[in-house]
């Protein structure tokens, strides 16, 4: 498996903008291993690790079409980076990396020609991506350029597309399971931030080769990403293992990560309900009692 990355190198893409500790962290923890890593950047970047290749994305996809695709009313860079990473694959025969994909472990994995990962629920996770058959990867930017400037739906340009693409081939394509690249799913990311849940991160983790970081849920978290995590939780320890904390400014104290953690659970089983929140719930109930009674 890490030959195949070793023999394409691997491709990024940054907006524009200064990386956080962590995303070097995660380019780093490449680097290390000798990895050739390029990143496609639409403006100026800071904190770039030495070794990084920048390149300019217009060399892939011109910045106009960054406007292109359509969720919700506006421009939406989720759906525009689908585009952008079946391009590159395209244009460079590089295997496609989300900057907030960590490398944990040198395993021997099977060779495939292909790197296509599912996630736990059953969808396909396109964190890494790697599609040799070109009649995959010109089906979905066929499909995708049919879409531009129209509604889009979340997810029509990505995970749901390849599939159709893998299944219209006819092509028999070999799958890996999340366990090797995504071990820790979305709704558990934060627990590799938390000491109590170190144990349980090691065990999840035994056979991986990667780690995503899912950037969007620490971003909903509120984690400050130029801080490293606390000593003892999973993260920390691989970050240490790997001689990566000296990037970060300083660590997380436990106490501090443990209420910011309790604050995101509590945020998402519906606990901490904001005042507009209240309003929505209570306003139609008030409705209902001001009728009945003015009857």
């Amino acid at each position: 498996m890490l030959s195949t990355i070793r023999q394409k190198g691997i491709g990024g893409f940054w907006f524009e903008g200064r990386l956080s500790a962590l995303e070097r962290a995660c380019i780093q923890s490449y680097l290390n291993m000798g990895l050739r890593y390029t990143i496609f950047s639409y403006g100026k970047l800071g904190n770039i690790p030495d070794g990084i290749v920048v390149e300019d994305a217009n060399k892939i996809v011109h910045y106009s079409m960054t406007q292109r695709l359509i969720y919700k009313g506006k421009p939406d860079l989720s759906h525009f980076s689908d585009l952008f990473r079946f391009e590159m694959i395209r244009q460079r025969d590089l295997v496609w990396h989300d900057l907030d994909l960590m490398i944990i472990a040198d395993k021997a994995l099977p060779e495939y020609k292909d790197i296509i990962v599912r996630e736990e629920q059953g969808g396909i996770n396109g964190a890494i991506l790697y599609v040799s058959d070109a009649r995959i990867i010109d089906f979905c930017l066929d499909e995708i350029h049919k879409l531009l400037d129209r509604e889009l739906t979340w997810g029509q340009t990505g995970p749901r597309l390849l599939m159709e693409a893998i299944t219209k081939s006819g092509r028999q394509t070999d799958i890996y399971n999340h366990e090797s690249f995504y071990p820790l799913e979305h709704y558990d990311i934060w627990k590799a931030f938390h000491p109590g849940y170190c144990e349980f991160c090691k065990e999840k983790s035994k056979s991986a080769l990667t780690i995503h970081l899912f950037n969007n849920i620490l971003n909903s978290i509120g984690m400050w990403k130029d801080m490293a995590p606390p000593k003892g939780c999973f993260l920390y320890e691989q970050l240490e293992k790997m001689n990566l904390l000296g990037l970060f400014k300083e660590t997380y104290p436990e106490k501090v990560m443990t209420s910011i953690l309790e604050n995101f659970q509590y945020r998402q089983n519906g606990k901490a309900l904001g005042i507009k929140t209240i309003i929505r719930e209570i306003a139609p109930s008030i409705y209902r009692t001001y009728k009945h009674y003015r009857r």
